[in-house]
């Protein structure tokens, strides 16, 4: 392959300027190297802009890169292991003696040589802290963890199932990391804060410090919001609740303090954060980079504690690292030690599972999923759709909306466009008119965030650009918004683009307000709940968002969404985009969208190409 060819490519409109220019300069610098090389750095380019960690030679091997449309243009990848020779023999592959940009590990997998380093070191770290236990605990301190485990998660009845909740306490207790998995309504936030109660308590001399985090400033507030709901209703000292109810939240970039350039942060591995323990939140959503960032910052004896979902969809950016993280976490199969320690601090048995060879036990020892939905009955409502879509049971879809027709969840279809816009015009007047009549910032955000509208697309005529242009239109027509300047009171905003100067992060939504002044602003949230204002002149790039994609909904709740999908299947549908946008209702859900497009989507699930799961199973 030579740059005739790769032009070639590019003018095809396959691959992105990026690409062509990493093949470019790879090529600059090596001008001799076989044409595999230079694919093999296409390939990997654009797969890190699609979100994979890598690409996999052995998927690409023998085949043509084709056009979108399928037809071929006549460049064929070579064969297995004759490209691993080729990029075996070039320097721009990092061996032990040098550092290329490029990487090809042992089984065809190539990344480029930054995300390889962020894998790698995530890996060895989280092996570390899976495998470090904590101190020994003393008889006497058993009995005492026994009472206070009773306590805050009450006894077990003898014919029920095992309190994971308590199991994911246990094993904070016992580790120095701790992953829960659950689904909206499981009560991960509220096992959180038992496990920080218990840790608190167990510590009166000396607290721990402690530090909250997740990816986004909503899904910070929303952490700091449920854990002091949670710690007004637990059975703990008033001073152990007034501890949590003060615990200041983050987003991920505002706790490592990440430079104004985006390439840095305060604290690292050589300048671990002032921390015992670390909670971070909507893991999901972050990152294998910036996941690697926050595990280099936790020192070597605190403690981290991972919550999310493993069934979301994985990060905007590359890796799917929550994912890879949950993949063995169904068989709940703890190792025979660590079964005798919870069986013993407990005083119960857990129930008999099959052992499974070459898993990696350290890690199962440090996970729990959670399973008992606290907020949704899994046999009918949200509870039982989307039971229904992570199984990929289309039939099931459908039975469970015509068994919940009505409150809870009800499913429109269309024949015409013009039929669609009368439903969205409908939905969105309903929606919307409550916030838009508040008197205040706070009051208007508070209503705001109660429902929103979801899609799966940025463009087409069901994406979420035609969508915010339609809603706005209808708003205007019924004289709810006037829009004759760009800022108009009532314009909800999301940040597109971090700025860690100002601390806004890309899927931070604002309200366009007036202050007492009478001076518009806009208002956003921040990590601790507090509102702040700023000119509308300063905000980094933004969007309109009376609608926004499934992918920038993570991390927030509403109590009613409508999610729409195109007319037509495409492949950013899947099972996991159904699944997480479903997810975000607590109340209710309303759905437009055709049959035959739900029935393929559910049969789509995500694939992020990665080495961590290996990785971390070394």
């Amino acid at each position: 392959m030579n740059n005739n060819t790769i032009t070639n490519l590019y003018n095809r409109d396959i691959f992105r300027d990026i690409d062509i220019a990493f093949a470019r300069l790879l090529t600059r610098l090596a001008p001799d190297d076989p044409p595999g090389v230079q694919l093999a750095g296409l390939l990997v380019s654009r797969a890190a802009g699609e979100g994979h960690v890598c690409i996999d030679l052995h998927q690409w091997a023998g085949h043509e890169i084709r056009l979108p449309n399928g037809k071929s243009i006549d460049v064929r990848c070579p064969g297995a292991e004759e490209w691993m020779d080729q990029l075996r023999t070039s320097a721009m592959v990092s061996r032990s003696e040098n550092h290329g940009p490029l990487v090809c590990d042992a089984r065809g997998r190539v990344y480029l040589q930054r995300l390889y380093q962020h894998e790698q070191q995530l890996a060895q770290l989280l092996r570390k802290k899976a495998s470090t236990p904590l101190p020994t605990i003393a008889s006497e301190q058993q009995d005492r963890i026994r009472a206070l485990l009773g306590r805050y998660f009450g006894d077990r009845h003898p014919d029920s199932e095992p309190d994971w909740q308590k199991i994911a306490a246990l094993i904070c207790l016992v580790k120095r990391l701790c992953i829960i998995s659950g689904a909206p309504g499981t009560g991960k936030t509220t096992t959180v804060a038992k496990i920080l109660g218990v840790l608190l308590e167990l510590a009166r001399d000396f607290p721990p410090r402690i530090h909250l985090c997740a990816p986004t400033g909503k899904a910070a507030a929303r952490l700091g919001a449920s854990l002091t709901d949670a710690s007004r209703s637990m059975d703990c000292p008033a001073t152990i609740a007034a501890a949590l109810a003060t615990l200041e939240t983050y987003t991920i970039h505002r706790l490592l303090k990440v430079q104004s350039s985006g390439r840095g942060s305060f604290f690292h591995e050589n300048n671990p954060l002032p921390t015992d323990v670390v909670v971070v939140d909507e893991a999901s959503m972050v990152d294998l980079v910036m996941m690697s960032r926050l595990v280099k910052a936790v020192p070597e004896e605190g403690q981290l504690i991972i919550l999310g979902d493993k069934d979301q969809l994985a990060s905007v950016e590359a890796g799917s690292v929550f994912g890879d993280l949950c993949q063995d976490a169904q068989e709940r199969n703890y190792s025979t030690s660590m079964r005798k320690l919870l069986s013993l601090l407990m005083q119960e048995a857990l129930p008999p599972v099959a052992e499974t060879r070459h898993a990696n036990l350290d890690l199962q020892d440090c996970t729990v999923v959670l399973h008992k939905n606290y907020r949704f009955d899994h046999r009918e409502g949200i509870g039982a759709l989307t039971r229904a879509v992570n199984l990929g049971n289309s039939d099931q879809i459908k039975r469970t909306f015509q068994k919940n027709h009505g409150a809870m969840l009800h499913w429109d279809q269309w024949r015409r466009q013009t039929e669609f816009n009368k439903l969205l015009a409908a939905y969105a007047l309903k929606g919307y008119e409550t916030y838009l009549a508040s008197r205040g910032p706070e009051d208007a955000l508070s209503h705001f965030n109660r429902f929103m509208i979801l899609c799966a697309l940025a463009k087409g005529p069901f994406g979420v650009e035609r969508l915010n242009l339609l809603i706005a239109d209808q708003l205007q027509k019924a004289g709810l918004i006037g829009r004759t300047r760009p800022w108009y009171k009532g314009r909800p905003v999301m940040i597109t683009r971090n700025s860690y100067r100002i601390g806004l992060f890309n899927g931070d939504t604002g309200l366009v307000w007036p202050g007492a002044d009478g001076r518009l602003r806009v208002w956003f949230q921040g990590e601790g709940g507090a509102l702040r204002a700023l000119r509308p002149q300063r905000l980094p790039e933004h969007q309109t968002v009376f609608a926004m994609t499934v992918h920038k909904s993570q991390g927030s709740e509403f109590d009613r969404v409508l999610l729409v999908l195109p007319d037509q299947d495409t492949p950013v549908l899947s099972r996991e985009l159904l699944y997480t946008g479903c997810s975000r209702a607590r109340k209710q859900l309303v759905l437009i969208a055709q049959e035959a497009v739900i029935d393929q989507a559910v049969q789509r699930t995500v694939q992020r190409t990665s080495g961590l799961y290996d990785a971390l199973r070394a």
